[in-house]
């Protein structure tokens, strides 16, 4: 289904823009368009870089909007392993909580130990990004943190909705949006690009660099 934007107005015949809305299960309630541009022509003033600099300038910008996207997924993972502790106290199974029991501990565990794994490679991407934007390792931490994102977000939402059970799949449950969560950290993982893509910038970026991941002091 092809629409105008609402909020430019009235187009003129052969205009360039056109927008698609692609509806979607995930990030409800925003939507993601597309945008044609056919014999477009943009004044000079709005060039970025130098002329046949776009490429470079489109790759460098995915290195800080990936980390944004693994900053979300951390966020999110914090928040689900936070209610899932929330249920796990309150829910009683064969007379005790199930947080007393070692299985959901160890889920427990699994959780927190990549929520804070994730927090630490988005800190350590953030301090070399202030040391230097255009530092050599950056784009290959930025790909490990879109990386480790996804796996992260992978192991805590399936353990929240084990945690949780069934209640954990209904919109109207009481210790929040268990179910959004669930659907929206999926959404995040083709955000700026697929697992193969991260892998395949990361295996670039380490062996142009023989292995060595960190600035020297």
């Amino acid at each position: 289904m092809t629409l105008r934007n609402r909020h430019i107005g009235k187009q003129p015949a052969g205009d360039p823009l056109i927008q698609r809305r692609f509806l979607s299960k995930q990030t409800r309630p925003p939507h993601h368009t597309g945008l044609k541009f056919t014999n477009m022509r943009v004044n000079k003033k709005y060039l970025l870089g130098k002329v046949g600099q776009g490429l470079e300038i489109a790759i460098h910008s995915l290195s800080v909007s990936r980390v944004h996207i693994a900053a979300s997924n951390l966020g999110m993972s914090q928040r689900m392993l936070e209610i899932s502790l929330k249920r796990a106290h309150d829910r009683v199974t064969f007379g005790k909580p199930i947080i007393d029991r070692q299985a959901i501990r160890m889920k427990v565990a699994d959780m927190a130990t990549h929520v804070h794994a994730l927090r630490t490679m988005v800190y350590d991407f953030a301090k070399d990004y202030e040391k230097d934007p255009e530092g050599e390792y950056i784009e290959e931490k930025a790909a490990m943190c879109k990386l480790f994102s996804i796996w992260t977000t992978k192991i805590v939402s399936d353990e929240m909705l084990e945690i949780f059970g069934g209640i954990g799949y209904f919109e109207d449950c009481e210790y929040g949006p268990v179910e959004r969560l669930y659907r929206d950290v999926r959404a995040m993982w083709l955000e700026e690009g697929t697992p193969t893509v991260q892998r395949i910038t990361i295996s670039r970026q380490v062996i142009k660099h023989d292995g060595v991941l960190q600035y020297e002091d």
